[in-house]
């Protein structure tokens, strides 16, 4: 009997427990940029990251510059680094709204 695909599988189990375990400072991501904010987010350690549209038009947020983060969940905090993080968005001329998914 091989033992080494049997090793193997047992070896990416424990990494992959290992990395749910794993945990993270999530930053304020407030007043940033698309960009700047999936920056910061994937230098502490988050690998999910996702942006909407905070004013609910539908709009897909592409180029990272052109727009501003309004709010994100989860909140800043300590959370394990498999925690997904999403971002609600403005274009950088618009105003963030005051409350519901951008508030």
């Amino acid at each position: 009997m091989r033992k080494g695909p049997a090793l193997l599988a047992i070896a990416v189990l424990a990494l992959s427990q290992h990395a749910k375990q794993q945990t993270a400072e999530l930053p304020d991501l407030r007043a940033k940029t698309l960009r700047g904010a999936q920056l910061a987010a994937r230098n502490a350690g988050f690998r999910q990251f996702a942006g909407e549209d905070a004013l609910d038009r539908h709009r897909i947020p592409l180029a990272g510059s052109n727009w501003t983060v309004c709010s994100q969940q989860p909140p800043p905090a300590r959370y394990t680094v498999t925690t997904p993080v999403t971002v609600s968005v403005v274009k950088r001329h618009e105003r963030c709204p005051r409350s519901g998914r951008g508030g």
